[in-house]
Formats: C-alpha cells, structure tokens, sequence
C-alpha cells in the first residue's frame, strides 16, 4: 500500500515545509512538493494533516516497562506502556534488562527478550543493567554485542536492591565495555552522602516528602556526574547520564563534550514541567523520584541546557507505579517507590512548554524528542523524515488545548503527575511502519506488532 500525509506543516532536516511524505510498505519512500503526492498516486490511502504539524515520531531512550522496585509493580508491560507511548507519539523506546547478582547478563536479556516479544506494541531495545562485575561477565560483552545492546546501564546507588556499583566495578566495567564498542548509561548518585543523609533523617523523625529532596541535594548528583567523566576520559568509555537534573552538572557535560570526551546527557519530562513545591502538596508522595525535583531557577537553567544542546535529550524515565502503590510507602518517604509516570505526557509536556510558550523551535524539539535519541541510541532509520528512513510519524495539533487529569493516561494508573496543566500539541494521528496505529487517541493496532531493534553504535551530535 501506499500511503500520502499531505497538507501538513513537516519539520524536515532542511526546515519547516508545506510537503507531501509518500510511504510505501513501512518506509518513506519520497518528500514531494504539496499536492504531487496526490497527484502522482491517486488510489493511495490519504492522510490529511491540514493545520497540523508532522514531526517524526518520538524514540524515548528510558523507560521502564513491566518493572517491580522497592516492592512494587507497575502498571504498564510492553502490550499497555506501548499503546501508551503510541498515543504520545513515540514508537520506538530503551527498556531495561537485569542481570541478577550472580548471574549472567546473556541470560537477564534472553529472560527480557522473552517477557516483550510476544506483546510488544512499539519497537524497543534493551539496556543491560549490569550489577556484577567479574571475569565472566565481562567475558560476556562480545555476545551482548553481536545480540543488538550497546548500551550498559550502571547505578551508583540502590545496594539495598542489589543493584549499586562499587567504582572499581564501574571502571572495570567501562574499560572492557570501551574495547568492544559498548558504551554505559548512569544513574549518577552519590551513593554514600545519600545513605547518610537519608539515615539522619529517619532516625530524627522526618517522614514528609519534601525530605527525599532533602536527603539527596545537588552535591549527590554533580559528584557522581564528574566522577564518570573522569573514568570516560582514562577508559575511553563512552557515558550517557540519565535524568540529569542537578544544573550545576550541565557545565561538566558542556565541558567534557567540548573536550571531545564521548558523553552525553538527557533531562525528563518532569524536571521541565515540575519544581520541589510538588512535594508539599497533598499528594506530595506521588512526586518522589530520583534524582529528585529542583527548583524554579534549577529548571530554567536545564531550558538553558536544552537550547544549547548540551542536553541532548528529553526522556521519560517512565514508571507507571498506581496511586496505590505509591501510597503503600507512607508514611515515611523513604519506603515510598521511586518513579513517575510519563511516557504518553513527554510529547504535549514537550511542546507546550518549549514550543508553544517559545522556549524552544520546533527543531530543536524534533531533535530532542526523536533525532538525537535515536541517534545516540543506534536506531537506524529513525528520527528523520526522508526518503529510506522508517516510516515512523506523529501528526500534531498545535491548536486544541486540553487540561490535564487522572483520566489523561492510557489505563488505570490514578494520578497524573501533571493534572490540572493546559496542554496543547497533541498526537492526532501516529504511524507506525506505515501504519496509522492511533487516531485520536484510539488504538488501532494490536498487540504483538513491535519489533526488538538491534542497535548501533552511538552517533553523537556536535555542539
């Protein structure tokens, strides 16, 4: 079949253009003039973005699908959390595989592999959270290679879930992973000023939410930040750092990048749309995450990171913990699970904020929403609109404005971290290897359509 998207506003490499995209099969076939495409194929299955915008479809490097933490499950697996991020415009992500303490990486991701296959409904890669390090993990390196992941996902933090690298790990770890083309995602705590920090408060009494922030300031996450940099620059290792939030980090990325040195670093949806207040609210426990939310002048610098492009891009770090679970940790915040939801809001949270009130362009946008992350992710094909490239689209209205509510989410989840938030910007249509899967916010595909991706090794944008 073929398939034209015309009358629509498309951010293409080259500029923002009034043109025709031909699909055929599941890839872009040709960028034409407006109105050739019609002219030029007239039985095929027409798509009209009059008024809209064309943008190609969001690659969201970290989630977490199908998850249980600090004793609770999520609500999403890759059947629901990928109808989800359809709806948002997504059809391409980076879940997590566990490799168990004691056991093999290979294993943890053929274990991984097999809880998604059957049900995806996005295509998705895989990063291996490595949680030991010895001569026989490490000997499995080249296979994880050869089986598609290029990315190593490390914690500085979390021993108490058996998932936390001590430093000499961590250097081990890079200095092998650099030899064979793999490179290492972080959560970047300080793990010690944490466990401190954190045990004072508890023993004082404090229970409130807003002592999560308390107990992990700044300090926690820029120490951890600089100390990766220092082992990228003796290994050779390449290094992503996840959820940057802490704006003192941003200059040690801008730094180390202008160095030459291979790191990159993303912020989320939330540490844009959200400060600290939130954890006062009512409600406060829902906003507990880590590294934990900042303040008013925190996040206009991470705006700052993103018009620069020393923040290369905006996930989600998706978690879909209910209001239930999230509520089983009080009263204390140091037994409430760590996450938010977010995987369907990162597109019109995106927009809106940065689009729509002029922080951003809309190609600056596109790149952070969908180009560079595929790009440093190795999603071949993805993030561009142009001839050979997947035919993965998202058609926005940039008009309709709509308010936030527990009834936004795709599912049963209960809270949305950004109800009572006018929107606008959202996904009408998303195409998904030529095919329109949603319409409206209706699911029109079926489960088990996603594909695993094999990914390449990373590309990274210049500054």
């Amino acid at each position: 079949m073929t398939m034209i998207v015309t009358g629509g506003r498309v951010v293409a490499e080259g500029g923002v253009v009034n043109r025709d995209v031909m699909i055929e099969g599941e890839k872009i076939a040709a960028f034409l003039p407006a109105g050739e495409g019609l002219a030029a194929h007239p039985g095929a299955e027409v798509i009209d973005a009059t008024d809209r915008i064309v943008i190609p479809a969001g690659v969201d490097p970290h989630v977490h699908l199908m998850v249980g933490f600090m004793g609770q499950r999520s609500v999403y697996d890759f059947a629901s959390g990928g109808i989800a991020a359809l709806r948002g415009g997504t059809t391409a992500i980076v879940d997590f595989a566990l490799q168990r303490r004691g056991g093999s990486m290979v294993k943890g991701l053929a274990h991984r592999r097999k809880q998604a296959d059957a049900n995806a409904t996005l295509d998705y890669g895989l990063h291996v959270i490595v949680t030991d390090v010895n001569a026989e993990t490490l000997a499995e390196l080249p296979e994880l290679r050869a089986r598609g992941v290029t990315t190593l996902k490390v914690y500085t933090v979390y021993e108490e879930d058996g998932l936390k690298l001590e430093d000499g790990q961590l250097h081990a770890l890079m200095a092998e992973a650099a030899r064979h083309g793999l490179s290492v995602v972080l959560h970047a705590e300080n793990a010690g000023i944490v466990e401190r920090l954190r045990a004072e408060a508890v023993a004082a009494g404090h229970e409130a939410p807003r002592w999560h922030a308390l107990t992990r300031p700044p300090i926690v996450e820029i120490e951890a930040v600089s100390r990766a940099i220092a082992f990228s620059r003796d290994t050779g290792c390449g290094v992503h750092i996840l959820h940057l939030v802490a704006a003192e980090a941003i200059g040690l990325v801008a730094a180390a990048r202008a160095e030459g040195l291979p790191v990159t670093a993303e912020t989320c949806t939330h540490y844009l749309a959200l400060t600290e207040e939130a954890l006062d609210r009512p409600n406060g426990h829902e906003f507990i995450l880590s590294p934990p939310l900042r303040d008013k002048a925190n996040q206009d610098r991470l705006w700052r990171g993103l018009q620069t492009g020393v923040l290369s891009q905006v996930a989600s770090d998706e978690v879909s913990y209910s209001a239930a679970a999230k509520a089983l940790g009080l009263p204390s915040f140091a037994n409430v699970a760590n996450g938010i939801t977010g995987i369907e809001a990162r597109l019109p949270v995106l927009f809106t904020l940065g689009v729509d009130q002029g922080r951003i362009g809309l190609q600056r946008f596109v790149e952070v929403f969908s180009t560079w992350p595929a790009e440093i992710f190795g999603f071949e094909g993805k993030g561009r609109i142009a001839p050979g490239y997947d035919a993965d689209l998202v058609i926005i209205d940039p008009v309709t404005r709509r308010v936030m509510s527990t009834d936004s989410d795709y599912g049963d989840i209960g809270y949305n971290p950004y109800a009572g938030m006018e929107l606008t910007g959202f996904a009408t249509g998303t195409i998904y290897r030529g095919k329109l899967v949603v319409r409206d916010g209706v699911f029109l595909g079926e489960e088990g359509q996603g594909r695993f991706i094999g990914r390449t090794p990373p590309k990274r944008p210049a500054l």
